[in-house]
């Protein structure tokens, strides 16, 4: 009997958390992913935030020198 009311409890407070963590914002299948860094990166040189040289120092960083 206990090991019956054990496993209730637990199954209860497991079912608690994962409706809290449903719940909570930037989780589930509506979550909005990462931009990818290179095209933030091409953004910025189109807006003329930065340079064609700063464009291409950031770029080798963000590719590893390729």
């Amino acid at each position: 009997m206990w090991t019956l009311m054990l496993l209730g409890t637990a199954a209860f407070w497991i079912v608690v958390v994962l409706v809290i963590r449903a719940m909570l914002p930037g989780s589930g299948p509506g979550r909005v992913p990462m931009p990818d860094p290179l095209d933030v990166l091409k953004e910025r040189l189109a807006r003329g935030d930065i340079g064609p040289e700063e464009y291409e120092q950031r770029r080798r960083l963000i590719t590893g020198g390729h």
